[in-house]
């Protein structure tokens, strides 16, 4: 490169240098190599269905719902507030009613508040019941695990009283307390722990056997042994060590918030969230050390807290953050309505609302497929008696049941027609002024438009790739991309897109899109076969205008078809 480029090219041109060596210099992140490190899964060719669970009901920010035990019509969902509702589908009308208000006890946050409710084996004899959630102890956030007993009263209505605590977990911030308590097949109760922060886990609790923290923990809570309020199984794997925790069952978390036991198999699977590459799916045995901090799914993440002794146990499953930012775990299927299914494990990603299917042999992928996308984040799953799931909708407050028996397995893969920056920095020209009139066409001159990589936005917009900051009210974007052949007009073409806020989104001149409001991450729409229509073989345009109101802002765009794949 000549000495002095910068005198020899205008501001605009050096400027647009600059950019283009920027984008050289980022490439993209590539999974490990490995079966179940997955980069893209394909979808189904059909997909399930979504279907209210109740007529009547529906509830503020719940995150478990959990069926009654021996009594069919009977439901108890949970709130994030710290509210429990009762539901009898053998009512007139399905109304929750009210068991218990922890609203004036619960530390409400992102990874705080109530958060998992489980029924004892026994629950029809003796009427107990467990609960999960955080407080805020004297500026410490706490993990607090209590027996309710589970009171009938005159009319019929149940209470949740008579409180006894069972387990105090001190936590090092408000992040990662895990989500999930349940009796596993041998009757103990299992819970599950989070690292508790800060991120990335710097003070290597989830390698720490001396902590709860990061932990899947096992207890028998039909004994006491002083000073405890639980007993220790004697099979616990660390039950006769001065250096680590008893009850712990297995380590290597980040924050596994929500977890089930296959009925069959009485395998324990573990949703784990990541920290800002992968999510993982676990099947966990006895012992076991599934790697955080040191890994991060398949990938290496630190030496810090790495024990050159210790073995890790991998994942089933990994995917990126292109799929989804929280793994919700979900259970194998058990049900009778989709035999196709039985034996696969159904779970989802509460941010991106992808609901999958997953296959595995010896605790290794088969195959994965995405089998639906819900309406609203996925806080979690449940498993009714019948086997058959159903699906907690967080924002809308509804529960969903999952109709499964029509899903058509075979996949459609995902075809990149024009790439968003996602995964690697896309070249576009821009403006923030006023965009003269005809910007929008295929043979508009943007030269003096200036050149940077996508996304555009604010650094911190959710769900965010940022490369270009953009911080106006208003940005007009341009970038040409190559197709090899015209496109079927009958098959399904989607904008991918991350839009905040209002956006404007043209194909060779043809307005394909507006978009009101944001999104939190990147979502498809799909495009009608007339602005299909306008794609040809060569050369094509994509313009947007984007106009920024209030918050966060980003904007970023792609295109891509769904074909059935062959496999």
């Amino acid at each position: 490169m000549p000495e002095r480029i910068e005198t020899l090219i205008g501001p605009l041109e050096f400027a647009d240098l600059v950019a283009y060596l920027e984008a050289l210099k980022q490439t993209q992140t590539s999974l490990p190599s490995h079966r179940g490190a997955v980069n893209e899964i394909d979808r189904c060719q059909t997909p399930l269905e979504l279907v209210p669970r109740f007529r009547d009901a529906t509830s503020t920010r719940p995150v478990a719902m959990e069926p009654v035990p021996g009594q069919k019509s009977q439901f108890v969902v949970i709130e994030h507030g710290g509210a429990i509702y009762w539901l009898d589908e053998s009512l007139p009308r399905t109304e929750p009613q009210g068991l218990l208000d922890l609203g004036r006890t619960v530390r409400l946050g992102g990874a705080t508040g109530l958060l998992g409710l489980a029924f004892h084996p026994q629950f029809a004899q003796n009427g107990r019941v467990f609960l999960k959630y955080q407080i805020d102890d004297r500026g410490r956030i706490t993990t607090i695990v209590e027996e309710r007993r589970w009171m009938q009263t005159d009319n019929q209505k149940p209470r949740l009283e008579q409180a006894r605590e069972i387990l105090r977990i001190v936590g090092a911030t408000q992040d990662h307390n895990g989500g999930s308590l349940g009796f596993g097949p041998d009757g103990y109760l299992y819970i599950g722990m989070g690292d508790s922060g800060p991120q990335r886990d710097p003070r290597g609790h989830g390698q720490d056997l001396k902590t709860l923290l990061g932990k899947v923990l096992r207890i028998d809570i039909n004994r006491q042994v002083d000073p405890l309020a639980y007993g220790i199984p004697a099979d616990n794997p660390f039950a006769k060590r001065d250096d680590a925790r008893p009850e712990i069952w297995a380590y290597g978390f980040r924050e596994p918030w929500r977890f089930s036991f296959d009925r069959t198999t009485r395998e324990l699977w573990v949703g784990d969230v990541g920290q800002d590459r992968y999510e993982e799916v676990a099947i966990v045995s006895k012992g076991e050390n599934h790697g955080w901090n040191v890994y991060e799914g398949f990938a290496e993440f630190s030496d810090q807290h790495r024990d050159q002794k210790q073995t890790f146990v991998e994942p089933v499953l990994s995917y990126p953050r292109s799929l989804g930012v929280s793994i919700t775990g979900g259970f194998v299927y058990r049900g009778t309505r989709a035999p196709q299914l039985a034996g696969w494990y159904i779970f989802g990603d509460f941010e991106s609302r992808r609901i999958w299917a997953l296959q595995q042999k010896e605790k290794k992928l088969v195959r994965a497929v995405e089998i639906g996308r819900a309406p609203t984040r996925i806080v979690s799953f449940t498993e009714e008696s019948d086997g058959e799931l159903a699906l907690v909708g967080y924002d809308n407050g509804t529960v969903y049941r999952m109709d499964l028996a029509k899903v058509d397995l075979t996949p459609v893969r995902r075809r990149i027609l024009a790439e968003t920056s996602e995964q690697s920095p896309i070249l576009w020209r821009y403006t923030t002024r006023s965009a003269a009139a005809g910007w929008e066409q295929r043979d508009f001159d943007d030269s003096s438009w200036r050149l940077g990589p996508g996304g555009f936005g604010t650094m911190g917009t959710p769900g965010s790739t940022v490369r270009t900051d953009w911080r106006s009210s208003d940005i007009w974007l341009r970038r040409k991309f190559s197709l090899a052949a015209d496109v079927d007009p009958t098959s399904k073409v989607s904008l991918r897109v991350h839009h905040d806020e209002d956006a404007e989104i043209f194909l060779n001149g043809r307005e394909v899109a507006r978009l009101n409001r944001w999104t939190s991450n990147y979502v498809e729409v799909v495009l009608d076969q007339d602005a299909i229509k306008s794609l040809k073989k060569g050369e094509n345009t994509i313009a947007i205008h984007c106009h920024q109101n209030s918050g966060g802002q980003y904007i970023d765009c792609g295109l891509v078809e769904f074909v059935v794949s062959s496999k």
